[in-house]
């Protein structure tokens, strides 16, 4: 049962990170939601490793022994878009055009996971 706690916080985590995107772009015509937007950017990384323990914590649970299953794949995707971030320094402009990217991947990953989590 306490699996399926970490799964819903690792699901509205991964939505609070996606949603910042498209909100952004939404939102940046409205003085008021300037501030929403600088205040979920500054904690963005935090939700992000946030993302990263509770799903890893999901998954274990779940499971009881890691193992390669959809929400592995999922799970990666992830880390490979904190990955990026660790290495926007690096990749200079091009980190966000590929986290960006990634993201969208990560979240066409999560609906196979959620909806056929034993595809693989």
């Amino acid at each position: 049962m306490s699996y399926k706690i970490f799964a819903w916080i690792s699901v509205a985590l991964l939505f609070y990170n996606f949603s910042l995107f498209p909100l952004r772009r939404i939102l940046k015509r409205f003085e008021r939601a300037r501030s929403f937007l600088k205040i979920g950017s500054r904690i963005h990384r935090f939700t992000g490793f946030a993302l990263l323990v509770t799903g890893a914590v999901h998954g274990y649970l779940a499971l009881g022994r890691i193992q390669i299953h959809t929400g592995t794949i999922l799970w990666f995707g992830v880390v490979i878009l904190f990955t990026y971030y660790l290495l926007r320094k690096s990749l200079k402009r091009y980190w966000l055009v590929l986290h960006r990217f990634t993201d969208f991947i990560v979240i066409a990953w999560f609906f196979v996971h959620f909806f056929f989590p034993w595809l693989i």
